[in-house]
């Protein structure tokens, strides 16, 4: 996604306050939540004071840990809601973060993050194979803007091609894949998660789990 635009020192800065505030909320120190997210302490460090840029695979890893999304790490924390004043996005504008560490397959553009009552994202040229299962509260949609996917949601498989629209709630361990041969873009739309809550800082249990025997059952009702 040659368009969108890099996120700047101030911008990982800006993820890495947010981060280590909800860390600080949730009670957690930064050796818990590198257990947590299965990431190297030092690593987490250099994230949280912005030295070091994460991919959107690391961000996951984060977020589902602090009870949150990757979008909602983006913003100021300090301003107010973008929900009170129009906000505008040229195509060739918006955050680009890369979806994976190397290799990339993905790029992933965050339209609308941070302190939105929605997130929506943009991701063009999706990974063919299946990456971990997210969950998370709220709602999500899929548009297909290109190319043709499978969206695995609780182990249902259903393909998807150009203008195809899927919707499920986010509590569903959801993923999803490019067809092989398809450079797909995809348009995501999901409810903004509030992280911290008063009711998981004595016994932080992350919302993420790992699922690796579910059924993958297509929409056509056959077994895969």
């Amino acid at each position: 996604m040659s368009a969108s635009t890099e996120l700047d020192e101030a911008e990982w800065i800006n993820v890495g306050v947010n981060i280590r505030d909800r860390r600080r909320t949730q009670r957690l120190t930064m050796v818990s939540l590198a257990q947590l997210c299965v990431l190297s302490q030092p690593f987490l460090s250099q994230v949280e004071t912005g030295r070091a840029k994460p991919s959107m695979d690391s961000l996951y890893r984060i977020a589902r840990a602090l009870e949150t999304t990757p979008q909602a790490l983006f913003g100021t924390p300090s301003s107010p809601t973008v929900a009170q004043t129009p906000t505008l996005v040229r195509h060739d504008k918006g955050l680009g973060v890369a979806l994976r560490e190397a290799a990339t397959e993905s790029q992933v553009r965050l339209l609308l993050p941070g302190n939105a009552p929605f997130h929506v994202l943009e991701f063009d040229g999706l990974p063919t194979e299946f990456l971990d299962y997210w969950e998370h509260d709220g709602f999500e949609a899929i548009y297909v803007l290109a190319g043709d996917i499978e969206v695995d949601v609780a182990g249902d498989i259903s393909t998807l091609h150009t203008g195809d629209f899927l919707s499920y709630p986010a509590r569903l361990p959801h993923r999803h894949r490019a067809r092989p041969d398809s450079q797909a873009r995809v348009l995501m739309v999901e409810t903004k998660i509030d992280g911290g809550r008063d009711d998981h800082l004595s016994n932080h249990q992350p919302h993420y789990r790992h699922r690796t025997s579910v059924v993958r059952r297509h929409h056509d009702g056959t077994d895969r």
